[in-house]
């Protein structure tokens, strides 16, 4: 299985997030609070995270995706994820 760089997981989770949230990608970045910054509530997360299970093809674990509080930890987990 070819392993998918970190930065095509970074480009695709600021852009789901962008396009799930109604907001330009460029004015995301991976040290947003998900809260804070950028309003997600879980149904929006539940959204994100799906899109991005799609895209990947993997299951991620909604448990540990809904105590997150950065894009980067996101990143991270889909990271763990796909890559191992």
């Amino acid at each position: 299985m070819e392993t998918i760089t970190r930065k095509k997981i970074e480009q695709s989770c600021l852009q789901t997030i962008a396009v799930e949230m109604g907001l330009k990608s460029n004015d995301l970045n991976t040290e947003m609070n998900l809260r804070d910054d950028l309003d997600i509530v879980s149904l929006d997360a539940m959204n994100i995270i799906m899109a991005l299970e799609d895209e990947f093809k993997i299951e991620a674990d909604i448990e540990t995706v809904l105590e997150m509080q950065k894009v980067s930890d996101i990143i991270d987990h889909l990271e763990i994820r796909i890559n191992s």
